[in-house]
C-alpha cells in the first residue's frame, strides 16, 4: 500500500515537472481563475465590504492591486486574507488575538475574511473596533477538487481556496489561530513563501504569495490529480508542495522553523513550560489539537494575565504590548 502510495506521488511529481515549463512560458498570459464567483449583497463581482460596525463600503479586491504596490523590492502585498466555511463563525478570544497581532505587527492594508457568513460573538464585535481595514468577501466552499473528485477531508476545501485566493490576488494567508510576532517584510520580496512543517511535509497555515507566481499556479493544477476518498489528510495539501519545493527551489522560499510552530506535540510545554520563540515570525496556537488533548484556552484578558508558560508571554505581548505586560 505505501509503495503504491509513493508511485501515485512520483508520478504526480513527474506530472508537474512536466506542467512547469510550459506554465513559466505562459505566466504572463495565463490566469487562473477563483473556483467561485465572489459576490457580495449588491456588489459587483470581486467585491468586499467593509465591517467597522458604522458603515458598509465596497471595495473591488483588483482595486487592491494597484492600492498594495509601491513598497520596493517587496513582491507580496501587505493583504491579509482569513477563510472560513461552514457554521457562523462566532469568534473566540483567541481569533480576536491573531487579528490584534497582524493589527499591531504587520498593519496590513486590508484585511479579507473570505467565506459565507460573517463572523459574531462579543469578541468579533471588539475586533471591529480594534482592529481596521477589516472587509468580508462572500465566497462558497469549493464543492470538488479540479478534476471532479469530491473532498475527503473539509479542510480539503479550504486548502484549495486558500492557494486561488493568493494566486489571484497575492497576499498573506494566515490560518485565524496564528498569532503574528514579527514582520513579514523580509519575507515579502520572495515571489512564494512557506514553511516547514515536517521532514516531508509544508504548512499552508501561513502563505505568502505574489499574485500568479508560478509555483501556485502549479501547486493549484495539484489539484487536477486529488486522490478523492484515497486522498491522504497530507497528501495534495502539503506533501506535494513539499516535493515540488525540492524540485523547483528558485520559485519558493521555504523558512524551516519560524512557521507552524511549535508543533502539535510540544503544545503543552508551549502552553504551561518554556518554549524559546524569539525567532518566530508567527506562532500556530494549534487551537483544535490543544482542545483534543485537554490544554484549556483562554477566554478573556483575565485568563492570560497571570498565565504561566510561553503561550502567556506570547498573548500578554499581544493584548498588552512589549511595554505594558503585567
Amino acid at each position: 500500500m505505501k509503495r503504491k502510495r509513493n508511485y501515485r506521488l512520483f508520478l504526480l511529481i513527474l506530472f508537474c515537472i512536466f506542467l512547469a515549463v510550459t506554465i513559466i512560458w505562459v505566466t504572463r498570459h495565463m490566469e487562473i481563475q477563483p473556483s467561485n464567483r465572489i459576490i457580495l449583497l449588491k456588489c459587483n463581482v470581486y467585491c468586499a465590504i467593509q465591517l467597522d460596525n458604522r458603515t458598509i463600503k465596497p471595495l473591488s479586491l483588483h482595486q487592491t492591486e494597484r492600492q498594495s504596490t509601491g513598497e520596493e523590492g517587496l513582491l507580496v502585498p501587505n493583504v491579509i486574507h482569513f477563510v472560513w466555511f461552514g457554521d457562523p463563525w462566532s469568534f473566540t478570544f483567541l481569533n480576536y488575538l491573531s487579528f490584534l497581532s497582524v493589527h499591531k505587527v504587520l498593519s496590513p492594508e486590508y484585511i479579507f475574511i473570505h467565506g459565507e457568513n460573517i463572523p459574531n460573538g462579543y469578541w468579533w464585535n471588539r475586533t471591529t473596533l480594534d482592529v481596521s481595514n477589516i472587509y468580508h468577501v462572500y465566497r462558497q466552499a469549493p464543492t470538488t477538487a479540479l478534476n471532479g473528485q469530491p473532498f475527503k477531508f473539509k479542510e480539503h476545501k479550504s486548502d484549495l481556496a486558500r492557494l486561488q485566493i493568493i494566486l489571484s490576488y497575492g497576499g498573506i494567508y494566515l490560518d485565524k489561530d496564528m498569532i503574528v510576532l514579527k514582520s513579514f517584510n523580509q519575507l515579502r520580496k520572495y515571489q512564494t513563501v512557506f514553511g516547514r512543517e515536517t521532514k516531508y511535509a509544508l504548512t499552508n497555515s501561513v502563505i505568502l504569495g505574489q499574485k500568479e507566481a508560478p509555483f501556485l499556479k502549479i501547486l493549484n493544477l495539484a489539484y487536477y490529480a486529488y486522490n478523492g476518498p484515497t486522498e491522504t489528510w497530507t497528501g495534495t495539501s502539503l506533501r506535494v508542495p513539499d516535493s515540488m519545493s525540492r524540485i523547483l527551489p528558485a520559485m519558493v522560499h521555504v523558512e524551516q522553523d519560524t512557521f507552524n510552530r511549535p508543533l502539535w506535540n510540544d503544545l503543552k510545554v508551549y502552553f504551561h513550560g518554556s518554549y524559546n520563540w524569539s525567532r518566530l515570525y508567527a506562532t500556530h496556537v494549534w487551537a483544535r489539537k490543544a482542545k483534543q488533548t485537554g490544554l484549556a484556552l483562554p477566554k478573556s484578558p483575565d485568563d492570560i494575565r497571570h498565565w504561566n508558560g510561553s503561550f502567556g508571554e506570547i498573548t500578554r505581548f499581544i493584548y498588552y504590548g512589549p511595554n505594558d505586560v503585567v
